[in-house]
Parts: C-alpha cells; structure tokens; sequence
C-alpha cells in the first residue's frame, strides 16, 4: 500500500496566497455567488493545505455572527485528502473562535460533493429551491446544467454544528 503524504494546513506566505489565489480563480472566476450575495474570495481569510513543501489546495471563509461560511474550497488534485484536511481545518477554526457552525453552500448537480460533506459529518440544513435563478443575475457565467448533464437549480447549504 503507498503511503499518503502527510498534510499540513496553514496561513499562507505572499507567495502560497498567490498560489491558492490563482487556484481559486481557475475554480471560481472573480466572484462566488452564495446565498443570495457575490462575494470575492480574493479579499477574506485562506487557509492552504501544503503536502511536504507543495501547495494542495486551500479554502477561503468567512466569518459572520457566530458562523464559519467555507466560501470556497478548491485542492490541486495531487494529493489525496487534501479536501479532507482543510474541513477538518475549517471545523478547528471555527471551534477555536466560539463559533456555533460552519456552512457552506454548492449546487444540486454536484453530487460528489454533497456526498463528500455529509461523510465528514456535515448535514444538509436547507434547499434553496431555484436559488440558482438569482445567482445567475449576479454572476452569469454559472451553467446551465453541470456534472452528469444535471440543470443546476438550487443551492444546497450543508451544516456542521460545532456545539448545540
């Protein structure tokens, strides 16, 4: 069986903030559309996954009230777990503050994630039904439809809670 790197999560240096930021960009494009506003990951708190001294992936948050919102979140590819370790970095953050939760929200067609989430112990705590309409006039490069040919309709906010 071949051994998984180690990975580490950290605040980034100028020059793995430019690295996640073109990671971002290449996921995203300028903006993210959640929950009914645009928001520019570009500008808010990263946090990067590094296998040895190579970048994996990093994750952009907001902090609001008493909630964490993974904004987004986008790996390389090379190497396995690394969406893994930047939730499970993500839930730490946000025990750490006092937070009460982390949210996070993507689309209908993206079943893989979904799937990922609910197994790292995240719940689905609202369907926004059609959501996607609103999010096109702010951002109208979101598809039409997405994986598998599904039409991408509706946000999906998924939950940890960190306290009851």
């Amino acid at each position: 069986m071949t051994r998984l790197p180690d990975i580490r999560i950290a605040d980034p240096d100028d020059a793995l903030l430019a690295q996640a930021h073109d990671l971002l960009r290449q996921h995203w494009g300028d903006s993210v559309v959640s929950l009914g506003r645009a928001v520019d990951p570009y500008t808010l708190p990263v946090r990067v996954a590094l296998a040895g001294d190579d970048f994996a992936g990093c994750a952009a948050y907001l902090i609001e009230d008493d909630e964490l919102e993974v904004v987004a979140l986008a790996a390389t590819g090379a190497v396995r777990g690394t969406g893994r370790a930047l939730m499970a970095d993500m839930f730490d953050v946000a025990r750490g503050a006092g937070l009460r939760r982390v949210k996070l929200v993507t689309t209908n067609d993206n079943l893989r994630a979904i799937g990922f989430y609910q197994i790292i112990g995240m719940r689905i705590a609202r369907v926004g039904i059609n959501a996607i309409d609103a999010a096109r006039r702010l951002k109208p490069q979101i598809p039409m439809t997405g994986e598998n040919g599904i039409p991408i309709r509706d946000e999906i906010e998924l939950e940890y809670l960190t306290r009851s």
